[in-house]
């Protein structure tokens, strides 16, 4: 970390920086890591399980797992990917567990308002659309096809990062967002008669 001194600036030291030094035994900067991204982790917790209080349990069983296995993040990508892959396999484990298949209706207020989309200015302006509409239609989606849109949509903001989340490659993670946002388009245009894109 830069010292602060006459005409300099203190630089945040990076999330990657702060697992180094988690991996390398001192567990206190993972509460600096808690603290950036808990609130996130919810968020796509709570799209995938859809109950409130599960998923603030689950948020601390993800950084449990990120304690326990920060030796093992190689700086492949950025920590938030591989963040988001143990909350992915989190969430995962949990619908296995519960075999679910029914989504519960979501409450407006555990999602943060307003949504935005990091991917571009098109789909940011097709965002400011009926919010509601197009969560009913994504709460009709299958887990996995929730997951690729959330995290594609809400979470990362390139393929890369998107793959290394779902464990799979750039072009894999295209294409699923591709064929996601696809059914998502289906399945809204069959619930309310027009295309979310107008």
């Amino acid at each position: 970390m830069a010292q602060a001194g006459a005409g300099s600036t203190v630089q945040a030291v990076s999330d990657e920086q702060l697992i180094q030094s988690v991996a390398d035994g001192d567990p206190s900067c993972l509460a600096t890591l808690f603290e950036r991204h808990h609130r996130g982790v919810f968020r796509f917790l709570l799209q995938m399980l859809k109950q409130r209080e599960l998923c603030e349990d689950l948020v601390q069983d993800v950084f449990l797992k990120v304690l326990r296995k920060a030796g093992r993040y190689r700086g492949e990508g950025t920590f938030k990917a591989w963040l988001y892959c143990i909350a992915r396999n989190v969430a995962l484990d949990q619908l296995s567990r519960a075999k679910r298949h029914a989504c519960e209706a979501l409450d407006e207020d555990d999602l943060p308002r307003p949504l935005s989309d990091q991917r571009s200015a098109e789909r940011a302006a097709a965002g400011k659309q009926d919010v509601n509409r197009v969560l009913q239609a994504l709460a009709k989606l299958p887990a996995a096809v929730q997951e690729v849109i959330w995290l594609g949509r809400f979470e990362f903001d390139n393929y890369e990062e998107l793959g290394r989340a779902l464990d799979c490659n750039a072009g894999t993670a295209r294409v699923r967002m591709h064929r996601a946002m696809a059914l998502l388009k289906a399945t809204y245009t069959n619930m309310h008669g027009v295309p979310v894109d107008g």
